[in-house]
């Protein structure tokens, strides 16, 4: 197996790519994406694997100095061998037609095999393909990753739509497709990445958003997760819990206690299976049905908050829940006090809030950061790898 080094990435399709798949990073015009492939060869490199790297465009020299300042700098050693312009501009010139260009990249190719196994291959194809044609550049390293067992990456930079890369998907036997495109809904200054097709674990088509860091590597992100449920129920603390630092609005209520009056927000950004999370926390009380209405537009995911010694919290927990589900989006009950005495059954709790049994119920300590961390750890995989049915 060899990892992205994308540790989001990774998890979401099962721990990294097998050995002999073949993936495609598909960029979009404009897109800064080229990370993606940087990442998985200094994770190969650094694997101790030997890597053949197919750059048409540039010399290996000028590649491995673009890296350098980057966290994907790699040292030139025996283990990165490389056919670059030179070689390129070589075979292009002494090949009168592409089926000479394919006979000599074949030869090219064959040549460095010979002189030990190749355990993975990356190739940058857009101006292979140019030269020969997107199948019969393909098929050179198609056949060589089946022949030898080499994990192929391919980086493509797609100048037609998401219709040529369905097509380009159907007639090639790609194991992985990820797409990289430009903005995520209406926050123009994320990019996305997608999981068009794979075929060793089951995953949904969704756009996950990401950043590209001060240092050049890869943040994904989950741009807004909404903490929401019955006044009292625990969300601030929740939010304090696993927050680094945080921004209340908390004021005295009429129970005596800190209660919210307009929003929470856990920042700098909650890290959890590779991704930089922002909370935001909605108060519970129904004369703020509209700011809590407001607070889920655009939402992620939602952590659904609510006591588990109080029954009679429950009927505004009904409501707030029933907007959650109106606009669709994915969500997590957890049920805090769970070191209180008077604990509501779950069969209460699942009639009280209309819950189905595919919902599952997750007890907690709104004070305990493993336990509160493990409830955005169940929604990170509501998220990204199931499908919502609720």
């Amino acid at each position: 197996m060899i990892y992205t080094g994308i540790t989001a990435l990774d998890e979401m399709i099962g721990g990294g790519v097998p050995r002999g798949k073949r993936v495609l990073f598909s960029l979009a015009p404009g897109v800064e994406g080229q990370q993606f492939m940087f990442s998985a060869l200094k994770c190969a490199h650094r694997m101790g694997k030997r890597c053949l790297v197919i750059v048409p465009h540039t010399s290996a020299e000028a590649f491995l100095a673009d890296l350098s300042a980057t966290p994907y700098g790699m040292e030139a050693d025996e283990r990165l061998i490389f056919l670059d312009s030179l070689a390129f501009e070589e075979i292009e010139a002494n090949s009168r037609t592409p089926e000479a260009e394919c006979a000599a990249w074949k030869e090219q190719i064959d040549t460095i095999c010979r002189s030990g196994p190749i355990n993975a291959i990356f190739l940058y194809c857009n101006r292979l393909c140019d030269e020969i044609g997107t199948e019969h550049a393909l098929a050179l390293f198609f056949g060589r990753s089946l022949k030898e067992g080499a994990t192929l990456f391919v980086e493509y930079l797609n100048l037609y739509d998401e219709g040529h890369l369905d097509d380009l998907t159907a007639s090639c036997l790609f194991d992985l497709v990820l797409s990289i495109g430009e903005g995520y809904g209406n926050i123009l200054f994320f990019n996305h990445f997608m999981v068009r097709h794979v075929t060793w674990t089951s995953l949904p088509p969704r756009q996950i958003p990401y950043m590209i860091r001060e240092d050049s590597s890869v943040a994904p992100q989950i741009p807004k997760i909404v903490v929401t449920g019955p006044t009292d129920a625990g969300k601030t603390t929740f939010i304090q819990t696993v927050s680094e630092n945080w921004v209340s609005s908390d004021r005295i209520g009429i129970s005596g206690s800190a209660t919210t009056v307009a929003m929470d927000f856990g920042h700098p950004l909650v890290s959890c299976r590779g991704f930089d999370i922002t909370l935001v926390g909605t108060p519970g009380q129904e004369h703020f049905g509209p700011i809590i209405t407001h607070l889920l537009t655009n939402a992620t995911g939602v952590i659904f908050v609510v006591d588990g010694t109080r029954t009679e919290s429950l009927s505004r927990g009904l409501d707030i829940l029933g907007t959650v589900r109106r606009m669709g989006i994915p969500f997590v009950v957890a049920v805090n006090k769970r070191e209180m005495p008077g604990q509501i059954s779950d069969a209460t709790l699942r009639t009280l809030l209309r819950l189905s049994e595919r919902t599952p119920l997750y007890h907690l300590s709104a004070l305990n950061r493993e336990e509160a961390m493990g409830v955005i750890d169940a929604l990170i995989m509501l998220i990204t790898r199931e499908t919502f049915l609720e």
